[in-house]
């Protein structure tokens, strides 16, 4: 069995979720002095458990040097695989898996339009009143901090349209906007460590649409009340496999009541070194 699971608003959250937040959570990264992501003490010991029971897969679109900022993944739970770069990249004890790098080096030639024409399309609808900053992502995807009170709907829709035909997806979450080829996934890099440790039952849990392929591949997955998959939900504009469960609470708490659940899941069952 392995347990996968988006980090950033499903396991861990920024200071901004803490307000409704009655126990002290624990610090768990930082970025030189400032404090950047919390979790639950409960929540880590649960996950504790999970990671001696089952193989543990942090999944995240984070760049590996975010990654590797999670001092909770250096020092107390430290997972054997690892995707960042919202699949471009899979670590196998810290160290980039450099066949699979080769794979997504072949298809960003041959799977999409360049990255180049992607970017001169959005600056046609990019300025200054709603887009703050853009990032290239371990040179394989783009994410951009925006206004989202601001972001030109129209034109971000009429832009999706055009975007979806030549190969890339885009996700809005909290204040990043993500362009990301539709083959960097992290689906198919779960799909690709599956086959690689032989384990045969997955269990997922996320939040953003970036993290709905991984959850739809998925044998069980959890969603938290909040983020990009649940709100969709919501609105009648997404809908979501029956295996799927969204959580009864949202922010830190959804994060306790998934593990809770994987826990339960995975109760009597020994990890197979």
């Amino acid at each position: 069995m392995l347990f996968a699971s988006d980090l950033d608003r499903t396991l861990i959250y920024s200071k901004r979720f803490l307000k409704n937040y009655k126990n002290n959570p624990v610090l768990i990264e930082k970025k030189e002095d400032k404090e950047i992501s919390y979790m639950t003490e409960a929540s880590i010991n649960i996950l504790k458990k999970i990671a001696d029971r089952v193989l543990f897969v942090p999944v995240t679109t984070r760049t590996i040097e975010q990654y590797k900022r999670i001092s909770l993944l250096k020092n107390i739970i430290i997972p054997e695989y690892a995707i960042v770069s919202n699949g471009g990249n899979i670590l196998i004890n810290g160290e980039t898996d450099s066949y699979w790098a080769k794979i997504i080096s072949f298809k960003i030639k041959s799977e999409c339009i360049s990255s180049k024409k992607v970017l001169e399309r959005f600056n046609e609808i990019k300025n200054s009143e709603w887009v703050y900053k853009e990032r290239q992502a371990d040179n394989l995807f783009y994410y951009f901090i925006i206004d989202k009170d601001n972001i030109p709907l129209d034109e971000i829709n009429d832009f999706k349209k055009w975007i979806l035909k030549y190969g890339w997806n885009i996700s809005i979450q909290g204040r990043k906007l993500y362009l990301v080829p539709e083959f960097i996934n992290k689906s198919s890099a779960l799909n690709y460590i599956k086959n690689k440790t032989g384990k045969k039952i997955i269990i997922a849990s996320g939040d953003s649409i970036l993290d709905l392929p991984m959850l739809k591949y998925a044998d069980i997955a959890f969603c938290p009340s909040h983020g990009e998959i649940y709100n969709s939900y919501k609105k009648g504009s997404l809908k979501v496999p029956k295996h799927i469960t969204f959580t009864d609470s949202q922010g830190l708490p959804a994060s306790e009541e998934i593990l809770k659940e994987v826990e339960r899941l995975t109760k009597g069952i020994k990890l197979i070194s």
